[in-house]
């Protein structure tokens, strides 16, 4: 999870102690402490002398219920995704995280559309704070994006094969260009997780690349490594996320893998859903509706006809990451918000009050 682990190493004044189920990766994960939670790590948080819980997903905070009792520490909450718009239409999650939101001081949320959603799942406002992920934008790579008329078209496509994603859509999109004339490269990366749901995305997106003849096109890559993926993303022109709600109310937070393109000076073309408008700001009209196949191939058109639009694009999408998306400073208000819910810490703790945790 590399969207987690910049915005850990990065906070200051703290040693972050990462628990986990599993540990996987590590060789890319190198600079956070982490170990596997088991039926002795009770004592050993206890020993840590922590001076705060900060549970990561809803989900997680409901299965943290018990030990936050149990450490009475000051306790702060995140919510991602799928926490939030899929299991909170169920009744028994619904109760679970009341439990969640009285016993939290604060409950964090990736923007200011899930930041009501949680208030609508029964969180007191005031408890809710806004508080984005950020890119660490100091080592990603990234150069302006030159498109050549002539040149394919070269369009990545990224992340776990899961309805929410709406790749089915970008593969429409591109055939619909191409069938206008339009030379295209698809680059498509990812593969199913196991969650329920993701083999049967993955038979059917493989299965419209085939109905729609764009075998010769789309080159499909599993799960890349991140310097790997940077690589690519490096040599493509574009990047597509067609994120929408999925049936079962499986929905984005905001996409890690989006800011990080954006970051790179990647034009991007990504739906109005959910907290993405929030990253896109005074950019957003270039977004599209959620599930509008001719929309996205107008957007993709518009490229292809306008080759001077990838440099501009990249360049103001890539300056709004790094203004107000950078993972140093959203890490850093991380650790301010720390201060305040930290009595161990409460002798130099600002005023939450004071506090914005938001991105202008």
């Amino acid at each position: 999870m590399n969207w987690l682990y910049d915005h850990l190493r990065l906070a200051p004044r703290y040693r972050i102690v990462v628990f986990s189920d599993t540990l996987e990766n590590r060789d890319e994960f190198p600079l956070l402490e982490a170990r596997n939670f088991n039926r002795w790590s009770f004592h050993r948080l206890k020993w840590l002398a922590p001076c705060l819980l900060h549970s990561h997903s809803g989900y997680t905070a409901v299965s943290d219920l018990l030990l936050q009792k149990r450490l009475d520490l000051p306790w702060v909450v995140s919510f991602y995704g799928a926490d939030v718009y899929q299991l909170g239409r169920r009744a028994e999650w619904r109760n679970r995280y009341r439990q969640v939101f009285d016993r939290a001081l604060h409950v964090l949320a990736l923007g200011p559309v899930m930041a009501r959603h949680l208030e609508q799942l029964g969180c007191p406002p005031e408890k809710v704070v806004v508080h984005p992920l950020g890119v660490d934008v100091d080592t990603l790579p990234s150069r302006p994006r030159v498109m050549r008329r002539g040149d394919p078209l070269r369009i990545l496509c990224a992340g776990t094969f899961r309805e929410k994603k709406g790749f089915v859509y970008a593969i429409r999109a591109v055939a619909l260009v191409r069938h206008a004339g339009v030379p295209v490269k698809l680059y498509l990366v990812g593969d199913e997780a196991g969650k329920t749901g993701d083999r049967d995305t993955k038979r059917a997106l493989l299965d419209t690349i085939r109905s729609l003849n764009l075998d010769e096109v789309t080159s499909h890559l599993p799960f890349l490594s991140f310097r790997h993926l940077m690589d690519l993303a490096l040599k493509s022109d574009l990047f597509l996320a067609p994120s929408v709600t999925a049936a079962d109310g499986d929905a984005e937070g905001t996409p890690f893998v989006l800011q990080q393109m954006m970051a790179t000076g990647m034009p991007a073309i990504a739906t109005t859903h959910t907290d993405i408008p929030y990253l896109f700001g005074e950019l957003g009209d270039s977004l599209v509706p959620e599930r509008d196949v001719p929309a996205i191939a107008r957007r993709l058109q518009h490229y292809a006809d306008n080759p001077e639009a990838f440099t501009n694009d990249g360049t103001a999408l890539g300056a709004r990451i790094r203004q107000r998306f950078a993972a140093r400073e959203c890490a850093g208000r991380l650790a301010d918000l720390y201060d305040v819910v930290s009595p161990k810490r409460s002798l130099v703790a600002p005023r939450l009050s004071k506090l914005d945790m938001t991105p202008m």
